[in-house]
């Protein structure tokens, strides 16, 4: 195992837990009073931390490793070059992954994992904070990053409820209570940190455009998690900023009183959406490497990905939602499968019977029989209805479906599907959730009408 747990993390793990309850119950304390929601602040908190430590437990006692220890040997190396060379440290905080860098490390630093790879290497260089801040530990580093991320889940949980604030209850047990969004969410990988920036670009899109609250701050608060997104996961960041241009465009029709103006302002500002979307990709493409440097590039990418993970060293689990040509039609003709498997699977039944896949698999088939019986009480007419009647949950519809999508198409691996599609079920519960509650409310006026 790399040698990774050691002796001294019998007392660093139990001091950054001391420390991070202490703070965070003085936050509670603080805010409780005129905030009754902040009773889930603490508890969300520490159940994202235990996440954590499960998620250490079965990498390393189950699976022996895995791309969460790269990355930690990877930042582990980025550390140990500040003892070396001072300039070197910064160049890779910078994102330099130049050979003339790569020669300064030696067997005193290591050789960083990932270097030739911006994408995955990114995570190192971010994860660099959270290793000095966890003394080294690989098990520190997983609780005080955990700590941190922790933030845009509850940033993003206390704009849901300002805006919904009869639904408390319903949305913090999506947020905090899902044992796979935990679970991935909670470990040194991409996932973590991909969506985290998401929740953090809707919290900034939200005071920028809608409350238009300390704005500058948003702005650059915006910038970061940006780059943050773009830098490990483009396409995360396109799905991002699409939906965010969505909220907007419909927040901007719902705030324009008169239906008639509504209906003739509604083509142009969705047609102002769609350039703005447009250029974003065109802007910014070529900076994601040539893969994402046109629609055409993200076609072809999206066929290749699809292609290699189904290949039978994946062994029983994989799965083929069948062949498609990297065009256009090709890749809207598989719209309905790869969205049904970015949401819902796998299926119990699929899969190697494993412990996460069995968990999964659970959970997909929950959160199915949801949007039936939402479909049901609501009927499907008046959900969308609904849907329509708020633009921040046309936005993570937008969201939702467009992950699920890009997930479903791109990904034939189970073991990857899970993980990748945690913003996609995510962002959906958090629909339902809504739903759900409007489904109560429903019934509470049809039982006073008939009382």
């Amino acid at each position: 195992m790399y040698n990774i747990i050691k002796i001294q993390d019998f007392f660093i793990v139990p001091l950054i837990l001391v420390i991070i309850y202490v703070i965070s119950t003085r936050i509670k304390n603080k805010n409780i009073e005129d905030k009754p929601y902040y009773k889930y602040f603490r508890i969300g908190l520490f159940i994202k931390i235990l996440g954590g430590f499960v998620f250490v437990g079965i990498y390393l006692f189950y699976y022996g490793g895995g791309d969460t220890i790269s990355y930690y040997l990877g930042t582990k190396s980025i550390v140990s070059m500040l003892g070396k060379s001072t300039y070197t440290f910064f160049e890779l905080l910078k994102g330099n992954l130049s050979e003339e860098v790569y020669s300064m490390f030696d067997r005193t630093t290591g050789w960083p994992t990932y270097f030739h790879d911006v994408n995955s290497f990114a995570v190192c260089r971010y994860n660099t904070v959270f290793y000095i801040l966890g003394l080294g530990s690989y098990i520190g580093n997983t609780i005080v990053m955990d700590a941190v991320l922790y933030i845009g889940i509850w940033r993003f949980y206390k704009m849901l409820i300002t805006i919904h604030p009869d639904n408390i209850k319903l949305f913090a047990f999506a947020m905090f209570f899902i044992p796979s969004i935990v679970f991935w969410g909670s470990g040194i990988l991409k996932d973590g940190w991909t969506f985290t920036a998401t929740l953090f670009m809707f919290t900034n899109f939200y005071n920028i455009f809608i409350k238009k609250n300390k704005v500058i701050k948003n702005i650059i608060a915006l910038l970061f998690w940006s780059y943050i997104s773009f830098s490990i996961r483009p396409y995360v960041f396109y799905a991002t900023i699409g939906s965010g241009f969505i909220w907007i465009a419909f927040s901007s029709i719902k705030s324009i009183r008169s239906a008639f103006l509504r209906t003739i302002a509604l083509p142009f500002i969705l047609i102002a959406t769609w350039i703005a979307g447009t250029l974003t990709i065109a802007k910014t493409g070529a900076l994601a490497g040539s893969r994402y440097s046109s629609i055409d590039a993200m076609l072809e990418t999206a066929w290749i990905i699809q292609d290699d993970l189904k290949k039978d060293y994946y062994g029983g689990n994989s799965f083929n939602i069948g062949a498609f040509e990297p065009t256009i039609p090709g890749i809207l003709a598989k719209a309905p499968i790869a969205i049904v498997s970015g949401l819902f699977r796998p299926f119990l039944w699929e899969g190697k019977r494993t412990v996460l896949m069995t968990i999964s698999g659970i959970e997909s088939m929950l959160l199915f029989f949801i949007m039936i019986y939402v479909f049901i009480k609501l009927k499907i007419i008046f959900f969308f209805k609904v849907l329509f009647d708020d633009p921040l949950m046309i936005a993570l519809f937008t969201l939702s479906i467009t992950f699920a999508f890009s997930v479903g198409l791109t990904t034939a691996n189970f073991g990857a599907l899970v993980r990748y599609a945690i913003p996609a079920k995510g962002v959906l519960i958090i629909i339902f959730s809504y739903m759900v509650n409007k489904i109560k409310s429903k019934d509470e006026k049809l039982a006073v009408t008939k009382g």
